[in-house]
């Protein structure tokens, strides 16, 4: 089985070195979500709905999980 993985960095999070990493893409985006709403709440906070969903997004296409048509799971 793959490894999967993704770092704060490589969703556009400066200055973090987290790397979410796991066999399966739900637990990799698990683990950067849960990641994000607890070390990174500040920066959420000072985001719109339109933001997060975004970022949220750039998670799953990172992952090479998205079809291209803007909707996230």
């Amino acid at each position: 089985m793959k490894i999967r993985m993704v770092k704060c960095n490589d969703i556009g999070i400066d200055g973090c070195n987290y790397m979410a990493i796991g066999n399966s893409l739900d637990e990799v985006e698990q683990n950067m979500f849960e990641h994000i709403d607890t070390e990174h709440k500040d920066i959420l906070d000072n985001m719109s709905e339109h933001e997060v969903h975004h970022l949220k997004h750039r998670v799953s296409t990172f992952l090479g999980r998205s079809c291209g048509c803007g909707k996230h799971k």
